[in-house]
């Protein structure tokens, strides 16, 4: 059988980019015009690879039984590999109206994360998500609509540094004043603007904010991840060492 393209389904295609094979920093991208941006970059990239070692070994506990959490778990994983990559790329090509709305998605993996490590029944949350119903469709134990915001809500004492940063990057999921900030440049009279966003508009200091949030989102969705992987198959209120 073959796709509309010609290729043999059953023709394993060669990786475009092999997902263990770092990404480097190449010259023009922002890491190389502001050399701070380097060390955070290169570290977000290998918590990138370290996606694949921290899945396998979810997938592996309790010799290699599957349960409802993992079917989020390693969901959650993937979408994290894909928006750390993507968020590495953006910040490479300083397209800032890309890595502030990806950034908004790994905050969304995380409050999500964080909900689901600390209900009653996660069995009862994947069911649910299976069945079709959306996140701010249920309710949490007081009975209130786990919509975005009560979902930051929830996660605030276990984050505290979220809430800034969600609402800032939210700004740039619609187009808001963020955009005309970023297009419209004033300078005493001058006024000026481009098509793409030149390099020079953003400075090294904003890209250095946004890999450190996206590093530490990542980091403590790991954290959630490797809760699962201490717990996963045991009795409730058990855990590996």
């Amino acid at each position: 059988m073959t796709n509309e393209a010609g290729t043999d389904r059953n023709v394993k295609l060669p990786a475009f980019r092999p997902a263990r094979e770092s990404r480097p920093v190449l010259a023009g991208t922002a890491a190389h015009r502001f050399p701070e941006l380097q060390a955070p970059r290169e570290y977000l990239d290998r918590l990138r690879v370290h996606h694949l070692d921290l899945a396998h070994r979810v997938l592996e506990v309790d010799d290699g039984k599957i349960y409802l959490p993992d079917l989020l778990v390693i969901s959650m994983m993937q979408r994290s590999y894909g928006l750390v990559e993507a968020v590495i790329d953006c910040v490479d090509g300083y397209n800032l109206a890309a890595a502030a709305p990806l950034l908004r998605m790994q905050l969304d993996t995380l409050v999500r994360a964080c909900y689901v490590a600390r209900v009653a029944l996660a069995d009862d949350v994947v069911t649910a998500m299976l069945e079709g119903t959306e996140f701010r469709r249920m309710k949490d134990s007081d009975g209130k609509p786990l919509t975005d915001a009560r979902l930051v809500e929830l996660a605030t004492p276990h984050h505290p540094w979220l809430p800034p940063v969600y609402k800032e990057t939210s700004g740039w999921v619609h187009l808001s004043v963020n955009h005309l900030h970023a297009a419209w440049q004033i300078t005493g009279s001058q006024v000026s603007a481009g098509v793409p966003l030149r390099p020079d508009v953003i400075p090294g200091r904003l890209w250095l904010e946004l890999l450190a949030a996206m590093t530490k989102a990542t980091e403590q969705l790991f954290g959630y991840v490797e809760m699962w992987e201490s717990r996963k198959g045991l009795p409730p209120g058990q855990a590996r060492k």
